[in-house]
């Protein structure tokens, strides 16, 4: 299942440079008659864009949006997966950490989709940034300059150096890393996709082991950061939630509950891997044996949760 994520070459980060290119409200980089392989996590995904398609966005922006210019110099960190929580967290806070002592006179720009999530503008206050323009869903902006550091590592690997940056920046900002050590199992209850079907006999087994359960939408970010910095143990299905172990000490323990069937989603174990984090992994059928593993509701077998809880802890 790790073969593939045991060594791997992280490219060096650059800081690309655009003049006249123009920033659209979904987050593409355009420039002519073409979108710029930059506004993706990776490049090729634009190749999966029909010409039919690009087309019509380019047709959108030109002749349906109306245009602004911004003349000083802006930068740019995000792709088209950035506002996915993981995505934001590990993708594109650290390219903020790549570029961090631009950030005091930078100015961000973002499309305006980003400017009413809380983990936004949270990390961006942890981040020292305080000059941010976000474009309007109707309009396009002409960037006369915009640069933009390249990622980090391609999404799903890190820099240790970055990542663990991020860490140190949100940790300074929101953490408690000197209250009591907590356990916590982070539930998916309330999401589309990737539940635990047997939730309560799973929650049941966890709580006889200290576990508190937690749902981060409950949660402001700034609470998700305080209260993960104290945890020691954490368990949770693969999804959004299982980020906030990027806030947990060195040392800590992470369980994710993953479909059976994947071999794929290794980012989990990279990013512990990569935050100095004891990984362990526990794998689930599917409620629904036809459903996308990606989408797929888990049965947690209780004995091996069991199992697994009683290795984990009896580790430390």
């Amino acid at each position: 299942m790790f073969g593939g994520e045991l060594e791997r070459v992280i490219p060096e980060t650059r800081l690309l440079k655009f003049d006249d290119v123009w920033a659209s409200p979904e987050g593409l980089l355009f420039k002519g008659r073409r979108i710029l392989r930059e506004s993706f996590a990776f490049p090729n995904h634009l190749d999966q864009w029909r010409a039919r398609s690009v087309l019509r966005f380019l047709v959108t922006s030109r002749v349906l949006r109306r245009r602004r210019k911004i003349e000083r110099e802006v930068l740019w960190v995000t792709d088209y997966w950035s506002t996915g929580h993981f995505h934001w967290l590990t993708d594109v806070l650290t390219r903020f950490y790549a570029v961090r002592e631009r950030l005091a006179e930078a100015l961000v720009l973002l499309p305006r989709m980003y400017e009413k999530r809380d983990v936004v503008r949270s990390s961006l206050k942890a981040f020292g940034v305080t000059n941010v323009d976000f474009i309007s869903d109707d309009e396009v902006v002409e960037c006369r300059s915009l640069v933009m550091p390249s990622h980090t590592a391609p999404s799903g690997h890190f820099n240790h150096e970055a990542i663990r940056g991020v860490r140190d920046v949100m940790l300074s900002a929101y953490g408690d890393v000197s209250g009591e050590e907590k356990r916590l199992y982070i539930s998916r209850s309330a999401a589309a996709k990737r539940r635990t079907v047997n939730e309560d006999e799973v929650t049941s087994i966890l709580l006889r082991h200290g576990f508190e359960t937690i749902r981060t939408e409950e949660l402001s970010f700034e609470e998700q950061v305080r209260i993960c910095s104290r945890a020691r143990y954490i368990v949770s299905n693969h999804g959004a939630g299982l980020t906030n172990i990027l806030f947990m000490r060195e040392g800590g323990s992470v369980l994710e509950l993953r479909h059976q069937s994947d071999c794929i989603n290794n980012c989990y174990f990279t990013l512990s891997s990569a935050l100095d984090l004891n990984y362990f992994y526990q794998t689930c059928a599917p409620q629904d044996p036809s459903a996308d593993p990606h989408d797929a509701h888990l049965l947690v077998d209780p004995h091996q949760i069991e199992k697994n809880l009683r290795l984990i802890l009896g580790c430390h």
